[in-house]
């Protein structure tokens, strides 16, 4: 199988991780409509740090550990509270502030804003049951019939663990691209007017959905932490 044939089956594969809709596509959504679409991408580079660690432990032969029922469960409920929290975060600012409000946030990025967009990013991403099992499913599987292709053809596990980050990530930077500037125009419509004052749909929206995911995480783990995994 030639090199292209396999980094572009991984780039296909890597999309349906990208695509899934979870905390990082919310948190990549509130970030644009807060201070703009260049800020709304830094989530995506938190989740790229991430993944730097992941894809390292895989091509060192780490891969061997393995997750029990139990552990999944313990990852999966206290994603679900993370997660829960960042969706509060975003219902409290349910009010849209007024034109000159917005445009000074949007121009207000500092490293502080930037440092607080990135970590969200690397915190929704750690927290994710769906990212973890992502990687501990369909990447783990994927990239060691991808490291003997490119081993051979190559002749360097360093080499071959730069095109396997950098084309996996490739997926998640033009998704998240898409959606912040997505995010940024459709926050500016997004309004409407109530007697509390102009109502952000976007963030009540993105809240609501962090909350609803995050409660879904809690209750699927209950089981197997209260009764025991079978």
């Amino acid at each position: 199988m030639a090199i292209i044939e396999v980094l572009a089956a991984w780039f296909a594969l890597s999309l349906t991780g990208a695509l899934a809709p979870g905390p990082l596509s919310a948190a990549v959504i509130q970030q644009a409509s807060k201070r703009g679409r260049l800020h709304g991408i830094l989530p995506m580079v938190g989740h790229a740090i991430v993944e730097i660690g992941i894809i390292a432990a895989i091509i060192l032969s780490v891969n061997a550990l393995t997750l029990t029922p139990f552990i999944v469960d313990v990852l999966m409920g206290f994603g679900g509270v993370i997660i829960i929290l960042f969706g509060v975060l975003a219902l409290r600012a349910y009010k849209h502030d007024d034109a000159d409000s917005v445009n000074a946030m949007k121009q207000e990025t500092s490293t502080k804003t930037a440092l607080a967009a990135t970590t969200q990013g690397a915190l929704v991403s750690i927290f994710s049951p769906y990212f973890l099992l992502w990687w501990f499913g369909a990447g783990l599987s994927f990239i060691s019939i991808l490291l003997g292709d490119l081993q051979l053809t190559m002749g360097t596990v360093f080499l071959a663990g730069i095109l396997i980050y950098f084309t996996h990530i490739s997926t998640d930077l033009i998704f998240g691209a898409f959606l912040s500037v997505g995010a940024t125009y459709g926050s500016e419509k997004a309004q409407i007017e109530s007697k509390a004052g102009r109502l952000n749909l976007v963030n009540i929206g993105i809240g609501l959905f962090q909350v609803a995911l995050g409660l879904s995480f809690i209750l699927l783990a209950l089981p197997g932490l209260l009764f025991g995994s079978s």
